[in-house]
């Protein structure tokens, strides 16, 4: 099972809870506030430095993800690759609303990230990562993303902090150590993009919980 399968399993889990009925919106809304979102993506020098605290918030999406949420088409440049977006960064009911086969469900889903007050968004915007890429420059591979925060209500950027990581040393050496040919074996890059997942999931600053 994907990781983007298991969230939206567990986002349906919690929709289908016994009690109250959940509270229902409407899908479009999500999609016209993701809209705005993208139209007001920040530069880093434009907004000032997240405070610790101000990195937790209780939705949070990865650049693609947000990009589906409004509707725009998600690139092929390397920067919005589904492994390099985590399915585990997005808030669960993210998932729902793009893949719940039932209407209700996806008005549930749409009710949850509308109530939230405040969105991040983990926006990747260099994948300088070559033998994870497929190409042979034996060098460590790194990523450099943007958190950025956002006022739900005004949907503007509150505030950006820059956060980079690195495939882990074990990976790398490795990966340098069996490419001895012309070119990087697939499975090698996908070991390497693999781990570069993992850290960026490990070591993301996420505020207190």
């Amino acid at each position: 099972m994907s990781a983007r399968s298991s969230l939206l399993s567990l986002a349906l889990v919690g929709c289908g809870h016994r009690g109250p009925p959940a509270p229902e919106a409407d899908p479009a809304k999500v999609s016209a506030l993701a809209a705005q979102l993208l139209d007001h993506m920040p530069v880093p020098v434009a907004v000032r430095e997240c405070k610790p605290a101000e990195l937790a918030a209780p939705v949070t999406l990865t650049f693609r993800t947000l990009r589906e949420l409004g509707g725009q088409t998600v690139g092929k440049e390397p920067e919005q690759a589904e492994w390099v977006n985590p399915a585990s960064l997005d808030t669960p009911a993210a998932h729902a609303l793009l893949d719940a086969p039932d209407a209700t469900a996806k008005r549930q889903a749409a009710a949850t990230l509308l109530a939230a007050p405040a969105w991040i968004v983990y926006r990747v915007d260099l994948v300088n990562a070559p033998m994870a890429l497929g190409i042979k420059e034996l060098k460590t591979g790194t990523i450099g993303t943007r958190i950025i925060r956002y006022d739900r209500a005004s949907t503007q950027p509150a505030c950006v902090t820059v956060f980079n990581f690195q495939n882990s040393p074990d990976k790398t050496e490795w990966a340098i150590s069996v490419s001895n040919k012309a070119f990087i074996d697939p499975a090698v890059a996908k070991v390497l993009r693999d781990d570069l997942a993992a850290q960026y999931v490990k070591l993301l600053p996420r505020g207190p919980r």
